[in-house]
């Protein structure tokens, strides 16, 4: 490991992830390098049975125009060419009620309102890019086994090719899931709030174009979300998340195709024409889950190790991303003053500086989630009266818009 010999010590980051890879590249310079410790090789199965980078499934991720910029300053953006697919509309409609609300790209000066790629070619990417960096070291497939407080910073074992070295971090970065081994270990508890609901994730086609049109659709299992992707030979493809009951997930998961669609068809209706086929399925739990603390001296949790949000805003890898860009900064101002990065104080300094944008997104995150899910007379009336006022007053639906696109904060 030849970071043993590194000088200073090395940022470590656990996971090498979308949140992992990006802050490495936020971080990463001559005065402070980083180390990424990722668990699976690069090409490897994932844990939901996807094959790429990272160990990443076939999901997509919902990219806000706030979010390109952030990876437009990293040296990403260009790198990914045709893969994100703009979105230029979003409709929002409620199951069993006439109308909705539309947001259009051109009310705000903006070419999208957000973008979506699928995981397998932004994770490619990053790790490219992270590969190609002279202050990144990437361990992989790796793991850190053990982990010690240092009066500045954390003493860890890795474990690679069925050996055992130990390496001096100057701060070990958690970015390894909403169940972190490492932060278990560690005794870091999490407050979990379970939704009592399942997320179907899959690509869809579509027997005519999206138009760049995303669509959001309320029903009494909960929101069910179509993401516009490139096509691929000519067919129009989209991204589903369909919120459901645990058993109605497990069983559709299982489903052959002609069972499926029918009934994918008959929750949206015709708003986006026929769906003509789906392709791999993976399923998954919602949750709000929270750590029981972000960080303690040369230690600092991101992603969804610090927030893991339901998906119905789409909101929860663009707040990890502004997280990782807000820790690099409040890093580099202390590296200039010659602070340690695992001080507490300057670890505090981070979590003063996000603590108004995460709370803000975790609570409209799971106010949607109650709000969206069910089909009560109060919830659907509530809904119906939300949808006309973002309808009728321009000056909201634009504050809205502009919040969901990452330009601006409640």
């Amino acid at each position: 490991m030849p970071l043993n010999d590194t000088t200073p010590p090395p940022i470590v980051v656990v996971g090498g992830g979308l949140t992992g890879a990006s802050f490495a590249l936020a971080a990463a310079s001559a005065r402070q390098p980083v180390c990424v410790i990722e668990a699976f090789a690069s090409g490897a199965p994932g844990p939901q049975g996807g094959t790429a980078a990272g160990g990443f499934d076939a999901r997509s991720t919902a990219i806000s125009w706030g979010s390109r910029k952030i990876f437009e300053s990293l040296g990403v953006w260009e790198a990914l060419g045709d893969a994100p697919c703009p979105i230029k509309q979003i409709e929002v409609s409620d199951q069993g009620h006439l109308g909705g609300v539309r947001f259009d790209h051109r009310e705000h000066g903006i070419e999208a309102l957000g973008y979506v790629i699928e995981n397998h070619a932004l994770a490619g990417v990053l790790l490219e890019r992270v590969a190609a960096s002279k202050h990144i070291e990437l361990l992989a497939p790796a793991d850190v086994v053990a982990a010690k407080p240092l009066p500045h910073g954390m003493e860890l074992t890795i474990r690679q090719d069925e050996s055992e070295a130990e390496l001096t971090a100057a701060l070990m970065v958690l970015a390894d899931g909403g169940m972190s081994p490492m932060a278990r270990r560690l005794g870091i508890g999490r407050q979990v709030k379970d939704y009592g609901q399942f997320a179907l994730a899959g690509n869809i086609a579509l027997a005519q174009s999206h138009r760049g049109t995303a669509f959001e659709r309320f029903t009494a299992s909960g929101p069910l979300a179509v993401l516009p992707l490139p096509s691929v030979d000519g067919l129009a493809r989209a991204s589903l998340v369909w919120t459901l009951p645990a058993e109605s997930a497990r069983e559709y998961c299982g489903l052959p195709e002609a069972e499926l669609l029918p009934r994918l068809q008959k929750e949206f209706g015709p708003g986006m024409g026929r769906v003509a086929g789906i392709g791999r399925r993976s399923c998954f739990p919602l949750r709000l889950i929270r750590p029981s603390e972000q960080a303690r001296p040369g230690l600092v949790l991101l992603g969804n190790a610090a927030h893991t949000l339901h998906p119905v805003a789409g909101q929860g890898f663009n707040l990890a991303l502004r997280d990782c860009v807000a820790l690099a900064e409040v890093l580099g101002e202390a590296a200039g003053k010659g602070q340690p990065p695992g001080d507490m104080a300057v670890l505090q300094g981070y979590l003063d500086r996000q603590a108004f944008d995460q709370d803000k997104t975790v609570r409209l995150t799971d106010m949607l989630v109650g709000l969206f899910s069910g089909n009560s007379a109060a919830r659907a009336s509530i809904r119906r009266l939300g949808l006309l006022a973002l309808d009728l007053l321009p000056p909201l639906r634009t504050r809205f818009a502009k919040n969901a696109a990452g330009m601006e904060v409640f």
